[in-house]
């Protein structure tokens, strides 16, 4: 499971072993400065749309790139039964090729506050 760090320049989200073969990196950071909403979802399996490069287990994990000719383009690190975060990003601010970090935390709500725009 990836896991989430919040520093002072943004957040962190580091990739297990295994899902770095579907994300193929070890770690995104997001810098506050990009970060334009912080959504906490209660089934983050169900937030990603459009087609995809990555690994699914239907209702059990999805983690790689959604959104493939949608537009909106999200990077996924998301689990069944644990909650998550959807975190808008403006990918020219970030300098990254993605509008949306959706990542599985157990501790979601905790660190949507954290990390919302109001608090930077």
């Amino acid at each position: 499971m990836a896991t989430m760090d919040i520093t002072e320049v943004g957040v962190r989200v580091r990739f297990s072993a295994w899902e770095r073969l579907a994300v193929w990196r070890d770690e995104v950071v997001v810098p506050r400065a990009a970060i334009k909403v912080v959504e906490q979802v209660d089934a983050p399996l169900r937030r990603t749309r459009g087609g995809r490069v990555g690994a699914l287990i239907s209702g059990v994990l999805k983690v790689g790139y959604w959104g493939l000719g949608t537009g909106i383009r999200q990077l996924v690190s998301a689990r069944g039964g644990v909650p998550g975060l959807r975190i808008e990003i403006d990918r020219e601010v970030a300098g990254l090729p993605i509008d949306e970090v959706l990542v599985s935390v157990p501790n979601a709500a905790e660190v949507a506050g954290a990390l919302a725009p109001s608090n930077a």
